[in-house]
């Protein structure tokens, strides 16, 4: 009966990464404006993300040194990813798509798993807790998602290919679910995907993002850019001391 509660919960975070479907049928102009805007939030959101949320929960499961070595791990793994991408896919064929897109796809994944892993702890602990969970879950995907959905659409995706393979990889959560079910209390090495993902996020933040920031020489555009960026940080943090009990949901 759990699991069903689970799998439920778990598909409906997933079905969240469409959201980005409400921007398919704006004007291209607009939307460009917008995208900009979008993906410097998911900037801030990212740094928030992994040092506001992951980090500090790796910290319940391992040393400070341990954790740090295991987001440094995640960090040089995606710097050596871009690289392989990069020399590949841009030299042989031109860079139409940004590595930063499959980076990004990767780094959701790893972190719908995870909150597919939270899901199914909570549930565990009770059907009410589970559900509340969920809905936490759910408040900061939506933000998520929009930021990772326009993060592949700037990375050179078609709007629907986006939007599709957002998606795909947000049924990894249902897979955490899954697998936090049955090995939750008996698999210590999940713990791992958590510190991992942190230096994913991290990665994709300051390494293909940022220094995108720093190309636009408009001033209003650039200001507006570091208030998005600052914006999702926040709003990472407000989510994480209006639902303190969540926390050690792990």
């Amino acid at each position: 009966m759990i699991l069903i509660f689970i799998l439920i919960a778990t598909g409906i975070v997933s079905l969240f990464s469409l959201i980005g479907i409400f921007f398919i049928f704006l004007k291209e102009k607009v939307f460009n404006k917008l995208l900009f805007i979008l993906v410097s939030f998911a900037g801030g959101a990212l740094i928030g993300g992994s040092f506001l949320h992951l980090f500090p929960h790796s910290l319940e499961n391992f040393s400070p040194i341990k954790s740090s070595w295991i987001f440094i791990i995640g960090f040089v793994s995606f710097f050596l990813l871009e690289r392989i991408l990069r020399w590949r896919h841009c030299h042989e064929f031109g860079c139409k798509i940004h590595p930063v897109s499959y980076l990004n796809l990767i780094g959701d994944s790893l972190h719908n798993f995870i909150d597919g892993v939270v899901i199914a702890a909570s549930f565990l602990k009770g059907i009410n807790f589970g559900i509340v969970t969920t809905i936490i879950v759910i408040a900061h995907e939506i933000p998520q998602e929009i930021g990772d959905y326009a993060i592949l659409v700037y990375g050179g995706m078609k709007k629907i290919r986006a939007l599709f393979l957002n998606f795909i990889s947000a049924l990894t959560s249902i897979l955490g679910g899954i697998l936090g079910f049955y090995f939750l209390n008996k698999s210590f090495y999940i713990n791992y995907v958590i510190p991992f993902a942190a230096g994913n996020f991290f990665y994709i933040s300051a390494s293909d993002l940022v220094p995108e920031f720093h190309k636009e020489i408009n001033l209003k555009r650039s200001f507006n850019s570091f208030i998005f960026f600052i914006l999702g940080i926040i709003l990472i943090y407000l989510i994480k001391i209006m639902f303190p009990e969540v926390e050690g949901g792990i």
